[in-house]
């Protein structure tokens, strides 16, 4: 559902790319952690899919637009390899 002369997505399409949070250095390690890819620095510019956040990780601002909230930590993986990648969870306790 992607216009065929750009990389962003449609106007009808339900994807939403979001940056990094790279001012919270607990949340970012959480994030690279859930996404697999610990030896990557992720930069100004870089973003995330929406496909890998749950429901309840956004909220809609006062325009309408689907916002993630500020606490939200991808927990949704895809398939490498032939299996199934399972993000980890950050532990309640730690």
């Amino acid at each position: 559902m992607r216009n065929a002369r750009s990389a962003r997505p449609s106007k009808k399409s339900t994807f939403s790319f979001f940056r990094f949070p790279l001012d919270d250095p607990d949340r970012l390690d959480q994030w690279l952690l859930n996404i697999r890819r610990n030896k990557w620095t992720p930069k100004v510019c870089s973003r995330l899919c929406s496909e890998h956040f749950e429901s309840h990780h956004f909220s809609t601002d006062s325009w309408g637009r689907r916002c993630l909230k500020n606490t939200a930590v991808p927990t949704i993986s895809y398939f490498t390899n032939g299996k199934e990648q399972q993000p980890r969870r950050k532990s309640r306790d730690a």
